[in-house]
């Protein structure tokens, strides 16, 4: 698969340019096998991920286009962070946290790396990373502390728990975390879960957002649908400068930046 990566990389050097691919080589050389989302250093995206990122992507931006004001973002099960460098890049007046831990599925290594794309990014003064294998008491611990404008959950709730009742549970809390909880859901995992989701998008205020290809292979028929549930907006309890408070951030496993 390194070759792969380096092969896709080679086709990016007419538009990015040497230096721009000397910056992502030592990454693609310390994890040489499947990589989940595209990458992104500086303003530069490389696609050589497995999964479809952009069409996502553009399904979450129109609802950041109507906050009005600074807005912080929680990004559970952030992977490589493509969405909130992304975001981060895109509305620099906000502040996004990312949660990302190993061996949370598939893939092995998404906390390092994701740890290491922080360090490549350091232009960037507006992403946090907790690298924490977040459970529901985390999560309920999180949601006393701090709330959110916007909370992304993208096909990640149906791997914390096994149980439906588990996941309602997530569900519920990440409800009351942010304003704005925009859930996505697969087709061919977590069917269960889904199903709920479904259900639960016709009980309370929600807008389905539509449904995209998750993998970049043709062949493939896994798709994600993505839900909007939202409620009216509340008073922002922290500041841009720091999304969450710093004895959260450090008691749930915040590790960039930590000056």
């Amino acid at each position: 698969m390194k070759k792969i990566n380096k092969a896709c990389l080679s086709i990016l050097l007419f538009s990015t340019g040497l230096n721009a691919v000397t910056a992502v080589d030592p990454f693609l050389d310390k994890y040489p096998g499947l990589i989940y989302q595209d990458l992104i250093i500086g303003k530069n995206i490389y696609p050589i991920g497995t999964d479809v990122c952009q069409s996502r992507y553009e399904l979450l931006k129109p609802i950041l286009n109507q906050l009005d004001r600074s807005f912080s973002l929680l990004d559970l099960g952030a992977a490589q962070g493509y969405f909130s460098f992304r975001v981060a890049n895109d509305y620099p007046s906000s502040s996004c946290v990312m949660i990302e831990a190993n061996n949370t599925s598939y893939y092995t290594h998404h906390g390092d790396m994701l740890y290491d794309l922080c360090q490549l990014n350091p232009e960037l003064k507006n992403i946090f990373y907790i690298q924490n294998r977040v459970n529901l008491s985390d999560l309920s611990y999180l949601n006393q502390n701090e709330h959110f404008d916007v909370v992304i959950a993208f096909l990640v709730v149906h791997l914390m728990e096994k149980t439906l009742k588990e996941q309602a549970k997530i569900i519920e809390v990440l409800l009351e975390l942010g304003d704005n909880l925009i859930l996505e859901v697969a087709n061919d995992v977590g069917v269960i879960h889904t199903t709920y989701v479904e259900y639960l998008s016709h009980k309370i205020e929600c807008e389905y957002l539509g449904e995209v290809n998750r993998h970049k292979k043709p062949s493939s028929k896994s798709t994600g649908k993505l839900f909007w549930f939202k409620k009216t907006p509340s008073q922002p309890k922290t500041t841009n400068a720091f999304p969450i408070q710093r004895e959260t951030f450090i008691q749930l496993g915040g590790v960039y930046p930590l000056d």
